[in-house]
């Protein structure tokens, strides 16, 4: 039985709009080397497999799903594959006013080592450099590097090594507000405790 030539021409119309939409929703998901959850009603960031926890402090909202993250973080994750790290959460305070990521990689290195690496590879896109310095928490030895990037935004990253994982967590807002902020960075950075990888 053949369908009306009405029907036909509706199906034909609507084919290219079908296709776009099933390869929209067919884009290979980017694979989450170290699952991890955001309870945000406490502000608990937790990964499982890399065996570590941190407490966000205020009115952070954190998406730890690659599928769920911008064009742009997508790409900027699926860059990060390719040289075996991954970007496990991205967040931003409900205002939109700071920032803050976590990056993940297998290289066994001291956090120091991992921290000039990183600093050698974005050189370019620094505008000021403001050091480095090595700090211990309750919980681990950790380097602390500042930054300006674009002009305008201060950066503080701080690299820990659990169990064999180079961590980095990075918080950022605009300069003039960054020493307001520092206080809760370092709050939320000490909170770091290594828990049981399962």
């Amino acid at each position: 039985m053949s369908m009306p030539a009405k029907t036909a021409s509706i199906l034909r119309a609507c084919l290219p709009v079908f296709l776009c939409a099933m390869a929209i929703q067919c884009a290979a998901p980017i694979k989450d080397f170290y699952p991890d959850t955001y309870f945000s009603e406490d502000g608990i960031y937790e990964n499982k497999p890399l065996g570590f926890l941190l407490t966000y402090k205020g009115n952070w909202d954190l998406s730890t799903a690659p599928d769920g993250f911008s064009k742009t973080a997508r790409d900027f994750a699926k860059t990060l594959h390719k040289d075996g790290a991954e970007l496990l959460f991205l967040g931003s305070t409900v205002e939109g006013t700071q920032g803050t990521r976590g990056i993940a990689i297998n290289l066994n290195l001291p956090p120091i080592e991992y921290a000039q690496k990183i600093q050698k590879i974005n050189a370019k896109d620094i505008t000021r450099d403001l050091g480095m310095v090595e700090v211990v928490s309750d919980q681990m030895p950790m380097v602390k590097w500042e930054y300006l990037m674009m002009g305008d935004f201060h950066f503080v990253e701080f690299f820990f090594v659990v169990g064999t994982y180079d961590v980095r967590i990075a918080f950022w807002t605009k300069k003039e507000l960054f020493e307001r902020f520092r206080p809760t960075y370092e709050d939320i950075i000490s909170s770091v405790t290594k828990t049981s990888r399962n």
